[in-house]
Formats: C-alpha cells, structure tokens, sequence
C-alpha cells in the first residue's frame, strides 16, 4: 500500500507512521509538502477540512500513484466557552472513497487565548509562559502537549483524527447510500 501524506510536518509524519504500522502493516509513506489553499492557521472546522481536502488534491497532481491520500490540518477554534486547537484529517482513497475524522479539543488558557491569533503566536505565548522543563519538549508534543502537560501531544492529536477518518473508512456499510460529502 503506499500512503501519501500531504504533509511534511514531524508529528503528522508521526501519527501517520504509528497509525498505518497499526493498521496496515507494511505501507509506504510518501510525504509530501503541499499548500493548503486556506489561512496559516484555519479557525473553523469548514476551513480546517477544506485545508486538508485541498492539501489531497494538490497532492494528487504531483503523484497519482497513492492508493490512501491523507490531509491533516490542525485548527484553533473559538466558541462561548473559550479557545481550543485540534487536528483534522481527510483519507481519500484512490478511487475516491472519502471519511473524515477530528481529533479531541485541548483548551487554551484564557490567559493565552487573548493574546494569539495563530499557531506562532500560540507557540510563542507557550514558550513564555510554561516551565521550561515542558518547553524543552515542545518541539515532540507540541502546544497542545505542553498544555496538557504532555497527556494529549501534536501527535495524539493527529493519530485521533485518523483512527476515526480510518475507521469509518475501514467499514463498507457507511458508503451503502453514497459517499459522504
């Protein structure tokens, strides 16, 4: 099976690794460095899946070959009870098949929610605002994994949204009445 990953990202390469290894054994991973066609930083569930849709079909242009494309995009996202990021995830299969999946939602500190409006800002506030000691990891588990001190990492995030992507991809009966749009 030969994956291709439209993401270059260290812990998206990760969770993609971890998942396929747990899933389908032995794939080929192609990893591929793709523009999203939306913000920096998407702050909607629309944006964060209209990013990774985008990200398989840019990617489908430069290698045709895959039989599974994978777009993941992390989001920070706002509602009545604060800030929170998240992961999102688009498998699209070779003939066309599609599922989506998201990961859980790690809230931001109030105290930092004020202050970013995307990812480096968010990193920066991190940065300045947590020991070092969970700092120094930030490059493995990410904001989210500082956050959370190290319970829910970038790569948890990630290997979430794509066990549900692949889950509802994996069972045939949820593609009787069409695919999902």
């Amino acid at each position: 099976m030969k994956i291709i990953l439209t993401s270059t990202n260290d812990a998206k390469q990760a969770a993609t690794k971890k998942v396929a290894d747990a899933l389908f054994g032995d794939a080929t991973i192609l990893a591929l460095k793709v523009e999203t066609g939306v913000s920096t930083t998407p702050t909607t569930d629309d944006e964060g899946i209209l990013g990774a849709l985008n990200r398989i079909h840019e990617a489908r242009k430069i290698d045709p070959s895959g039989d599974l494309y994978i777009g993941l995009e992390g989001i920070l996202t706002t509602n009545t009870y604060g800030s929170f990021i998240c992961g999102w995830a688009v498998v699209e299969s070779k003939d066309g098949k599609r599922a989506y999946g998201s990961s859980g939602k790690v809230q931001l500190p109030p105290s930092i929610t004020a202050h970013v409006k995307d990812f480096k800002e968010l990193s920066d506030e991190v940065k300045e605002r947590y020991p070092s000691d969970l700092v120094h990891k930030m490059s493995e588990v990410g904001s989210n994994g500082v956050i959370t001190n190290c319970r829910y990492t970038r790569v948890d995030e990630f290997e979430d949204a794509l066990m549900c992507a692949l889950g509802y991809f994996s069972n045939p009966t949820n593609y009787a009445d069409g695919e999902p749009q």
